[in-house]
């Protein structure tokens, strides 16, 4: 009922809003344009008045056919996930071992000069401490021998 009184006062309104026939011109100038949009009204207002009209008895819940739910709703499908491929066990165990990690050096020009009993040394590439070793504790898989 509520469709059809919005769908006249839509008509309604769209039909004041229309220019009068006298500014439209000669019969025969927009007759295909007039055509078009009679169609396309007509098109809507079947649309408008058949669903309002629709009986609605469609549109509730699908049961299910293989059991009667007279009282209640038919429980929602339930996802299940598909299950992944198990793996037989792996044998052995991780095992945390101290692992040093070396310095890393850098080589650097150093020029000649003299030392400390006044000899001339000359110049030469010498590698000099960029970073200091260090333990890093790391994980190990131990496997088992069979």
């Amino acid at each position: 009922m509520k469709k059809m009184f919005i769908a006249m006062i839509a008509i309604a309104v769209c039909v004041c809003l229309l220019t009068p026939p006298a500014w439209a011109g000669s019969k025969q100038r927009h007759r295909w344009e007039g055509v078009a949009i009679g169609i396309g009204a007509a098109i809507l207002g079947s649309a408008i008045i058949n669903n309002s009209q629709r009986d609605r008895s469609n549109a509730t819940i699908p049961v299910r056919k293989d059991k009667v739910y007279r009282d209640h709703y038919a429980p929602s499908p339930v996802y299940d996930c598909p299950k992944r491929p198990r793996h037989p066990h792996r044998r052995g165990h991780w095992e945390i071992r101290k692992v040093w990690v070396p310095p890393t050096y850098k080589k650097v020009w150093n020029p000649g000069h003299y030392n400390r009993r006044g000899k001339w040394v000359r110049g030469k590439w010498i590698k000099i401490e960029n970073e200091p070793g260090y333990w890093v504790e790391d994980r190990v898989w131990t496997g088992s021998r069979r």
